[in-house]
């Protein structure tokens, strides 16, 4: 891709132009300077391609550190268990079908708890960026903005309206951020319960169930509540970007 991009670079095609002309010039025929020319450009494309310096590799997303403690660290560390405890069922279970049927579900239970990872250490962000925002002190300041507008004379109105704008959206901001984090927890909640389920319906199954007539029927209700867990987290996670950014 590097190489082909490089013949098409705007200096090549010149330098490898003039080369086809200079050859035309002392009289080589008509093919021959054109073969000069895509030669030309040839060498300036592998050499270009082989000097230009490599494109950065892609950044991966930035897993936000979770506070000890918190009830999203409760809960990521309850989800962390269930994984466990599901990763231990898997490699616990005999050759076959079930065993098979357990193992292929293991890597969509290792990227859920990742995701939850993540949605965990958002949780911790907002939490922490709603401490810093003094709820009861913006009220306060917004109902005095608000009596001393009643009053204002026209030269200061503006000025208080401006001051009051501001001090409603710090009210907004802790609004959304809090809308969030209670999003973020009642998701955290949801999937590690989820996991929790799952591995104890795992545990049920491998109890009831041998090989020689595996429930595919609960099975299949098996990855699907996986499934429904993991696209859950994945869309609030989705909803929790593009409210917060």
């Amino acid at each position: 891709m590097k190489f082909a991009r490089e013949l098409a670079e705007p200096w090549g095609l010149l330098l490898a132009a003039t080369s086809a002309g200079v050859a035309w010039a002392v009289q080589l025929p008509v093919v021959a300077s054109a073969g000069v020319g895509v030669a030309v450009l040839a060498v300036w494309a592998g050499v270009a391609a082989a000097t230009r310096e490599k494109e950065p590799a892609p950044r991966e997303a930035r897993v936000l550190d979770v506070v000890p403690g918190s009830a999203e660290d409760g809960w990521l560390r309850r989800a962390s268990a269930a994984a466990e405890g599901f990763a231990s069922l898997s490699g616990s279970l005999a050759s076959g079908p079930l065993a098979d049927r357990v193992a292929d579900m293991e890597p969509v239970v290792q990227e859920t708890l990742s995701t939850l990872r993540r949605l965990a250490g958002r949780a911790s962000a907002t939490g922490q960026a709603l401490s810093r925002v003094d709820l009861d002190a913006v009220a306060h300041e917004r109902r005095r903005l608000q009596r001393e507008l009643r009053t204002a004379n026209p030269e200061v109105r503006g000025d208080l309206e401006q001051a009051l704008t501001a001090v409603q959206a710090q009210a907004d901001v802790h609004a959304r951020l809090s809308g969030a984090r209670d999003k973020l927890l009642a998701q955290l909640q949801s999937g590690a319960l989820g996991l929790d389920s799952l591995v104890a319906r795992v545990a049920e199954l491998t109890a009831a169930t041998t090989d020689v007539a595996v429930d595919t029927g609960a099975v299949r209700e098996l990855s699907d509540q996986l499934e429904g867990i993991r696209q859950g987290v994945l869309e609030t996670e989705q909803a929790t970007r593009k409210s917060l950014g």
